[in-house]
This record gives C-alpha cells, sequence and structure tokens, in this order.
C-alpha cells in the first residue's frame, strides 16, 4: 500500500517598432515589440543586443516592463482547486523513497473574452513540520516553478506558472524530491503531513 507522506494546502533587445505601435513588455511573456529577429546563415557567430531598464517603470516606453496589468481584473474568471496534494513514491517492496508524485490537477479559464496568466505569488509554511524537500509545481509545456528547497528557501516573489487560454483547461502537478532523513524512521511511525499555503496572482490578458 503507498504511504502518503505528505499533504498540502492551496488557498487561495531587439527591435523598436514606432511609438505609435509600440508597447511596455510584460515579465515572462513574448516582448510585443520584437519583430522577428534575425536569422543566421553561413556565418559562425552572431550578435544580439542587450538593453536594460533600471529605474522607475513606464509603461508608455516600449523598452520599460508595464508597470500595470493589461486587463481589467473584473474579466477574470477561474475555477482552481481548494485542496491538492502530493506525497513520497514507494518501491517495489513499499519502501518509500525520495520522488515527489501527485494527482494531476486542472486550472479553467471560464472567461469567453479573455486569456489569464497564473503565477504563484508566494508559497509559506503552515505548521511546523520540517520537511527537506525540493518541491516545484508544473504545468504541462510549462517549466517548473521552485516552491521550496531543501535549503529551506520558500517562493516568495511572483512567478509565471501558465496562460491559459479564454474557455480553456490547463493541467499542473508537484515534482521533486524528498531528503531521505524527512522519513520516519519506523515502518509503523505514522506518516508526517505538513500543510502550506500556495497563493496564485491571476491577470486577464488578451
Amino acid at each position: 500500500m503507498v504511504k502518503k507522506l505528505l499533504v498540502s494546502t492551496l488557498i487561495l533587445g531587439g527591435v523598436v517598432l514606432a511609438p505609435i505601435t509600440a508597447s511596455a513588455w510584460e515579465a515572462g511573456e513574448t516582448d510585443p515589440n520584437e519583430a522577428g529577429g534575425q536569422t543566421i546563415k553561413g556565418q559562425e557567430s552572431g550578435n544580439v543586443a542587450v538593453n536594460g531598464w533600471i529605474g522607475a517603470w513606464d509603461s508608455s516606453n516600449p523598452e520599460s516592463p508595464d508597470p500595470t496589468d493589461p486587463e481589467d481584473p473584473t474579466v477574470i474568471d477561474v475555477t482552481i482547486p481548494t485542496t491538492v496534494l502530493y506525497a513520497n513514491s514507494v518501491d517495489d517492496a513499499g519502501k518509500p523513497t525520495s520522488t515527489i508524485i501527485s494527482p494531476t490537477y486542472k486550472l479553467t479559464n471560464n472567461s469567453t473574452s479573455n486569456d489569464v496568466k497564473v503565477s504563484v505569488e508566494k508559497f509559506s509554511s503552515k505548521n511546523a513540520i520540517d520537511v527537506k524537500q525540493d518541491l516545484s509545481v508544473v504545468a504541462t509545456g510549462e517549466a517548473a516553478v521552485a516552491l521550496q528547497t531543501k535549503a529551506g528557501q520558500m517562493l516568495n516573489a511572483r512567478t509565471k506558472l501558465v496562460t491559459v487560454p479564454k474557455t480553456s483547461t490547463k493541467n499542473f502537478e508537484f515534482t521533486g524530491n524528498i531528503d531521505q532523513s524527512a522519513f520516519p524512521t519506523g515502518d509503523t511511525d505514522a506518516a508526517l503531513r505538513p500543510t502550506y499555503d500556495m497563493s496564485l496572482h491571476f491577470t486577464a490578458v488578451k
């Protein structure tokens, strides 16, 4: 029988276009002012201009990040899980192994007018159970978002998880591994059950 070890809780530079059509960019999204790039043929090298922006953001300047959400948040209409679970895997003999497994969960965008970008805002512990683990959440086809490291660091900066198109659903699950020292020592010892809050942020986008 698979021994569940862990449970978690979810609570909820480029070519610049003409100023008339240019718009500020948003972290994690495609640069709206990138004009297709450059094609290198028959050469062994190529250069890419990198332009930084240090200081207050200015949405009127195409080289600045956009300081505001691009769409009215009142159009956001999403369905998310209330509680999500994960656990360690076990080997053929039923002994706990370090690999993290979880069910698959859904993020559903009910809006008929806007896509929605889902980001993880913060991941925090709710009880005093200390588990050394590299825990990530990953949406299908997207890069994993690290929630906790074995060093004890918790995510505390908004990080994009996935963009869900209007009237669509994206799946996500948990991955990672647990330090063997975290496992209960005896076969009859009760499983550890740490709990967490994973705060999500939603941005309506066209």
